[in-house]
């Protein structure tokens, strides 16, 4: 394959995922179908389903690029550290999700029901391995007061805040009340894993924690 043909085929991409968020944004994911979005991307229908599948593979393609952005965003950052990391991955998530609710809101909505070990398939499946990543740096460290699964810690990490963001995907709470349970949900899983210091961090941080 020519470079240039490698070029069109990622612009190609990039324009039919702006043009998805542009079409969730005015109607939600029912506004979003493969006529309208190829007529709005400047493609053909056929090229939507060559490359996409169908309109669920949209959304996962929509997603995963945000994933691919956030990703590239975090790794020109300064390192963390392991736990950190996780707590930034979830922080930067959130910030994208609050700066476009009227995209984000009916995209979980509607992948909530995806399949995968995960859930969200092969999205969920991205973002636990991340998690994964950074739980085993943490264990290489000794930072875990006994031998952990990283990758059930990892999986269970994942569900409790997919679980809190389907709740404010289906307007069941508010963004205040995800951003509040989500951050005691992962800061109580942490705590329970950790040595202190990292222990007494997780705990103030979780909200639970009394101040003296």
């Amino acid at each position: 394959m020519s470079e240039g043909w490698v070029r069109r085929q990622e612009q190609t991409r990039r324009d039919v995922i702006d043009a998805a968020g542009q079409l969730i944004a005015e109607g939600g994911v029912e506004g979003l179908t493969m006529r309208k979005l190829a007529e709005r991307a400047g493609v053909a229908v056929a090229t939507l389903y060559n490359q996409f599948g169908d309109r669920d593979g949209v959304l996962v393609a929509f997603v995963s690029f945000g994933l691919d952005q956030l990703e590239l965003e975090l790794d020109a950052q300064p390192d963390a550290g392991p736990i950190d990391t996780t707590r930034e991955l979830f922080e930067a998530l959130d910030v994208e999700f609050a700066a476009e609710p009227e995209v984000w809101r009916p995209i979980f909505a509607s992948l909530r029901s995806a399949t995968g070990a995960n859930g969200m398939g092969e999205v969920g499946d991205r973002v636990v391995a991340y998690i994964e990543s950074d739980l085993a740096k943490a264990a290489a460290d000794g930072l875990f007061v006994t031998d952990c699964d990283v990758e059930a810690l990892a999986r269970h990490i994942f569900i409790t805040r997919t679980n809190r963001i389907e709740k404010w995907a289906t307007l069941d709470i508010e963004w205040d009340a995800y951003r509040e349970s989500s951050t005691l949900g992962l800061e109580l899983i942490l705590a329970a894993v950790l040595v202190d210091p990292y222990r007494g961090v997780a705990l103030e941080r979780s909200g639970a924690a009394r101040k003296r």
